[in-house]
C-alpha cells in the first residue's frame, strides 16, 4: 500500500536478516583459494631429464636404426607426443641435447613456479611460444622444446577447501552488523511500501499482532529502581524532607521539569544531530536544587538525571544506555551544583553555567581521543558546541524558573535572601526612616544571629535576614519602644501595665501582618512571630504586681502568645534580640560581664522551655553563647580615652 505518512525509526536496532545477507555476500566475494603442489613441478623437471637421457642413449647407439630409436623412445616416454617430435628428436645431434634439455627445464620451471590453475592452463602453455621467439635455437630444436614444454606444463594448483572456507568465515565475521538507526527514514510519505520495508517495520515492533509487554516491564523496573534509590538517598541523608512534603514535591517537580526539557531536546535528535545529548540541561535541575534545597541533594539528582540522559539520547548503540551522555550530564550537573554552593550573587548562576560548560568539554574531548578511528572533525566541533551551550542554556533556564519556584513554594533561596537583605527594600527603608533605633537594633541582632547560626551549622543568611525583619511591627507604634525614645518621655509611664503589655505583645502580630502585605516569604514571617516565643514580659509583670494592691496577677497574662521557636534560626534570633537589648543597658560591658549576661539569658530561656520545639542541643547552645560573646566583644571593645580638648578664650577655661 501507499504510505500516508513518513515513518522514522524510534530506536537503533540490528537488522538480523540484512546482516545475514551482507555476511553471505562478503563470504561469496572471497575467491577460491588454491594450494600449489611443488612435487608436481619436481616430477615434471625429472620427466624432462629422463626424456633427454633416453634420447641421448638411443641416438648414441649406432647399431639401431631410426625406426627402432623412435620406437624405443615412444616406449620410454609416457607423454602423448607427435610423430614429428620423435622424428626430429632422433635426428638432433647428441651435442645439442644438453642445451635443449636446459632450455626446456627453464621454461617449464619458470611457468610452473607461478602456479597453474585449470582455467588458465591454455594461457600458460601459450607462454612457451612467447619465450621461444627470443631463443637462438634452430627450427627443429625450437619445435622439440615447444612440444615437450607444452606437454610438461600441467595444473599444479589444487583447490584448498579448508583455506577457502576459513577466509570466508573471516569475511563473515569482519562484516559489520546492519543497523536500523534511530532517526532513519523507513518509509516516506506517498511511497509504496516494499517487502523489505515491511519487514523492517516488523523488526522494530511498529507492526505487530499484539502488544509486547516486555519493554513496558523493563521501563517500569528501571523507573522503580531509580525511585527506590532516590527514596533511600533522601531518607538516609535528608530525613528532614519526610517532614516537609512541600520541599519533597518541589524536588520532584524540578526533576520532572528537567526530564521534560531533555525529552523535548531528544525529539530533535537524528543522524545529523547525533550528539545532541551533550546539550541535555541536567545542570538546570542541579542548580535549581542547590539554590532551593541544598547541594548534597543536587548531587543525587545529577546521578538520576545522568542515567535518564543516557537513555533518552541513546542513538548510536543497540544497548539501552549511552555512557557518553550520562558522564557528560553528571559532570556538568555536579560541577554547576558545587559552584553554586553558598553563592552570594545572582550573577553566580551564569558563572556556574560557564563552569559547567567548560567541564563538559573535557569528557567530550576524552571520548574522541579514546576512539581516534571514528574521529570526525565535524562531529567533534558540533559536540563541543553542544557541550559549551549546555551550561549556559541551563543557567538561563535556572534564572527564569528560580523566581517561579520561590513564589510557588515560598522557598528562600540564598539569592532571594540577599535581595531581602538589601537596605533599599521598601520595608527596611520604612523601618530605617520611622524607627531608626529599631533599625539599628535589628542590624546588630542580624550580625549576632548570623555568626551564631553558622557556629552550629544552621542557615546564617536566613538568621541574619530574619533578624532584619523581626521587629518591623514596631513601625505602627515606634514611640512605645525604648530604642526609639531618644530625648522623649516614656509613654508607658502614663498607662497601665496591662495596656503596655498589650502594645508590646502586638508588635510581633503586627510584624507578621506587615510581612504578609509585602509578600515576604513565610520563614521570615515565622521568625517575626516566634522570636519571643512565650517569654514573660518581666518589667510590666512586676510593675503590675506592685500596682495590684493585693489582687492576683497571673503570669500567663504577661507572656507573649507564641508560638515557641519551631526551628533553630528563630530561636537564635530570639536569643540575640534579648542579648543585644540587655548588653546595651550595661554601664561597663566588659567581656566577663557580657559572657555572664549572655549565658544567663540562654539559661533562663532553656529553663523556661523556649527551646523545647526547635531541637537545639546543649552543645549547640554553648556554641551559640561563645559566638555571641565573640561578636559582642568586637562591637563593645574598649576604646582609648583621648585627653579632653581644652581651649582658653579671653581667660575663661572651657572643657
Amino acid at each position: 500500500m501507499i504510505s500516508r505518512e513518513t515513518i522514522i525509526s524510534p530506536v537503533t536496532k540490528i537488522d538480523e536478516v540484512a546482516t545475514k545477507e551482507a555476511r553471505e555476500r562478503a563470504a561469496n566475494a572471497v575467491e577460491p583459494q588454491y594450494h600449489k603442489d611443488e612435487k608436481i613441478t619436481e616430477n615434471q623437471i625429472k620427466l624432462i631429464d629422463n626424456i633427454f637421457a633416453d634420447a641421448r642413449r638411443n641416438i648414441a647407439d649406432k647399431s639401431l636404426k631410426e625406426e627402432e630409436k623412435i620406437a624405443n623412445l615412444k616406449d620410454a616416454i609416457s607423454k602423448d607426443l607427435s610423430q614429428e617430435f620423435y622424428l626430429k628428436l632422433v635426428r638432433i645431434p647428441p651435442e645439442e641435447l644438453q642445451s635443449l634439455r636446459l632450455e626446456t627445464r627453464n621454461i617449464v620451471n619458470e611457468i610452473l613456479a607461478d602456479g597453474i590453475k585449470q582455467e588458465n592452463l591454455a594461457d600458460k602453455r601459450d607462454l612457451v611460444d612467447r619465450r621461444l621467439t627470443l631463443s637462438s635455437l634452430s627450427s627443429n630444436a625450437r619445435f622439440i622444446v615447444r612440444e615437450l614444454a607444452r606437454k610438461c606444463i600441467i595444473v599444479n594448483e589444487v583447490y584448498d577447501e579448508k583455506k577457502t572456507e576459513k577466509m570466508r568465515e573471516v569475511a563473515r565475521d569482519e562484516q559489520e552488523v546492519v543497523q536500523i538507526r534511530k532517526g532513519q527514514i523507513l518509509v516516506s510519505v506517498g511511497e509504496e511500501i516494499t517487502k523489505d520495508q515491511y519487514r523492517k517495520l516488523q523488526v522494530l515492533g511498529l507492526i505487530k499482532q499484539k502488544n509486547n509487554p516486555w519493554p513496558y516491564l523493563g521501563l517500569a523496573l528501571i523507573i522503580g529502581l531509580m525511585i527506590t534509590l532516590l527514596y533511600f538517598y533522601i531518607r538516609r541523608f535528608h530525613s528532614y524532607m519526610h517532614q516537609d512534603p512541600a520541599k519533597l514535591l518541589m524536588f520532584v517537580l524540578v526533576l520532572l521539569l528537567t526530564l521534560l526539557s531533555m525529552k523535548v531536546l531528544a525529539i530533535g535528535q537524528d543522524l545529523k544531530w547525533s550528539t545532541l545529548g551533550y546539550l541535555a540541561p541536567v545542570a538546570f535541575g542541579t542548580m535549581l536544587s542547590t539554590l532551593l534545597l541544598n547541594v548534597e541533594l543536587a548531587f543525587g539528582g545529577a546521578f538520576i538525571l545522568g542515567v535518564a540522559a543516557s537513555i533518552l539520547f541513546n542513538n548510536e548503540n543497540h544497548m539501552l544506555f549511552d555512557f557518553r551522555f550520562a558522564l557528560v550530564a553528571f559532570i556538568s550537573g555536579a560541577t554547576s551544583a558545587f559552584s553554586l554552593a553558598g553563592v552570594k550573587r545572582r550573577s553566580s548562576i551564569l558563572q556556574a553555567g560557564l563552569i559547567a560548560s567548560l567541564t563538559s568539554v573535557v569528557p567530550i574531548l576524552a571520548f574522541f581521543c579514546l576512539n581516534p578511528s571514528e574521529m570526525d572533525w565535524r562531529i567533534l566541533l558540533m559536540s563541543l558546541g553542544f557541550g559549551i551551550t549546555n551550561g549556559l542554556f541551563s543557567a538561563v533556564l535556572t534564572i527564569g524558573f528560580l523566581p517561579i519556584f520561590e513564589s510557588l513554594f515560598g522557598i528562600l533561596s540564598p539569592l532571594r535572601l540577599l535581595e531581602l537583605a538589601n537596605p533599599n527594600h521598601p520595608l527596611l527603608r520604612k523601618l530605617l526612616i520611622e524607627t531608626p533605633g529599631t533599625y539599628h537594633h535589628s542590624i546588630i541582632v542580624g550580625n549576632l544571629s548570623e555568626s551564631a547560626a553558622e557556629a552550629i551549622g544552621a542557615d546564617g543568611l536566613l538568621a541574619r535576614v530574619g533578624a532584619y525583619y523581626h521587629d518591623v511591627g514596631k513601625i505602627k507604634r515606634p514611640q512605645f519602644f525604648i530604642e526609639n525614645q531618644i530625648n522623649r518621655q516614656n509613654p508607658h509611664d502614663k498607662i497601665s501595665p496591662n495596656l503596655s503589655k498589650t502594645i508590646i505583645v502586638s508588635h510581633a502580630r503586627d510584624g507578621v501582618e506587615m510581612l504578609k502585605q509585602h509578600k515576604i516569604p513565610k520563614p521570615i514571617q515565622d521568625i517575626a512571630a516566634q522570636h519571643h516565643g512565650t517569654t514573660l514580659i518581666k518589667y510590666f509583670y512586676h510593675k503590675a504586681q506592685k500596682e495590684s494592691h493585693g489582687t492576683q496577677v497571673l503570669e500567663e497574662d504577661y507572656r507573649y502568645p507564641g508560638p515557641k521557636a519551631q526551628f533553630k534560626e528563630a530561636a537564635i534570633v530570639g536569643i540575640c534580640d534579648c542579648v543585644e537589648a540587655a548588653v546595651r543597658s550595661l554601664a561597663r560591658p566588659t567581656p566577663a560581664r557580657i559572657e555572664n549576661l549572655v549565658r544567663k539569658i540562654i539559661h533562663d530561656r532553656l529553663d523556661d522551655g523556649q527551646f523545647d520545639e526547635c531541637h537545639l542541643t546543649l552543645k549547640e547552645l554553648d556554641l551559640i553563647a561563645r559566638s555571641v560573646c565573640e561578636t559582642l566583644q568586637g562591637i563593645f571593645h574598649s576604646r582609648i580615652e583621648y585627653p579632653e580638648e581644652v581651649t582658653v578664650v579671653k581667660g575663661v577655661k572651657h572643657g
